[in-house]
């Protein structure tokens, strides 16, 4: 059998392929062709991204991916992701990447990788080093009983808060309502525990790739409100279709004054309620290591911790 590795760059023809890939290189992580699709399409013109795949006859046996990332988006920084479950492959594929990215100038190149994947350790030995790592954790919703978490609802109630989806507060897809959502969002984000401060979007980015994504529901985000005032927020409304029955929870935040007053238990415990109620099999959410506060609440509610996903990063060496 012919073993002659041929090299080529991404069509979109390829994505049924590459997917399909990806998924078997990493079961416990499966990858659709649409969840790509979309992801691929929130890039911005002249946004640098582009994979090399690497083929055995009809086989596709590797990937380098580059990409200027919406993750970490300071100056000079860019993305390198080599996939394969080829060792002697894998070096050919970084260099490609290398390639790709020089006529870029790159500083800082990152990457992601989950703790026990075998690339992790390759790539401590190629002089990448750990930048950050986030847990990644499961809750069994046929399993999550909301009644016994009836005290802690009840310390927010007394505290004037009610937990509405936008729908309820009266969403009419206007800018007004948009930006209002938007401001909430990047005052929450300010304050979410991590290596590097989170830089958010502009507000039109943010509208195109959150509000014009096309499983966004106004059902879903969850608002803590007090007197009128919008004071907390959960997103949990993503379908992950390649993990069939389970929703992404993203960013749950508080603003600093009303902390202490069991608002991000009462945004949790209604979120992953109405899921279940909604016929929803499992929430899955990522949150950094030194997010101590919400990695205890998602132990407390029976949320499972899985490997944590690991950022690597690596001065560019000329």
């Amino acid at each position: 059998m012919d073993q002659t590795i041929t090299f080529r760059d991404f069509e979109t023809r390829d994505y049924p392929a590459l997917a399909a890939f990806l998924t078997r290189l990493h079961p416990e992580d499966p990858r659709d062709q649409g969840m790509l699709r979309r992801f691929d399409a929130g890039h911005l013109a002249g946004e640098h991204h582009a994979r090399t795949l690497a083929w055995t006859g009809e086989a596709l046996v590797g990937v380098a991916e580059t990409e200027r990332s919406r993750q970490f988006t300071k100056p000079g920084w860019y993305g390198l992701h080599v996939h394969t479950a080829d060792p002697a492959l894998r070096g050919a594929l970084l260099e490609r990447g290398l390639e790709t990215l020089r006529p870029l100038s790159p500083t800082v190149l990152h990457t992601s990788v989950g703790e026990l994947w075998p690339e992790f350790g390759w790539l401590l030995e190629q002089d990448w080093r750990e930048h950050e790592r986030m847990w990644l954790s499961r809750l069994d919703l046929s399993t999550f009983q909301p009644e016994a978490f009836g005290e802690r609802l009840y310390r927010s109630r007394a505290a004037g808060l009610q937990v509405r989806n936008l729908t309820e507060l009266g969403w009419d897809g206007s800018e007004a309502m948009q930006r209002r959502k938007y401001e909430l969002t990047v005052q929450l984000l300010a304050d979410v525990p991590s290596t590097d401060p989170v830089i958010p979007w502009p507000f039109e980015l943010w509208r195109d790739r959150v509000l014009g994504h096309p499983d966004f529901t106004p059902d879903g985000p969850l608002i803590a409100v007090a007197g009128g005032e919008w004071v907390g927020l959960t997103e949990l409304y993503l379908p992950r279709r390649e993990v069939p029955g389970t929703l992404q929870q993203g960013l749950t935040g508080v603003r600093r004054e009303w902390r202490g007053k069991g608002v991000a238990w009462a945004l949790k415990l209604t979120a992953a309620a109405r899921a279940k109620a909604q016929g929803w099999r499992a929430v899955r959410t990522g949150n950094h290591t030194v997010n101590r506060e919400m990695l205890g609440i998602n132990a407390a509610m029976g949320f499972v911790r899985g490997p944590a996903r690991v950022a690597l990063v690596r001065e560019w060496a000329q």
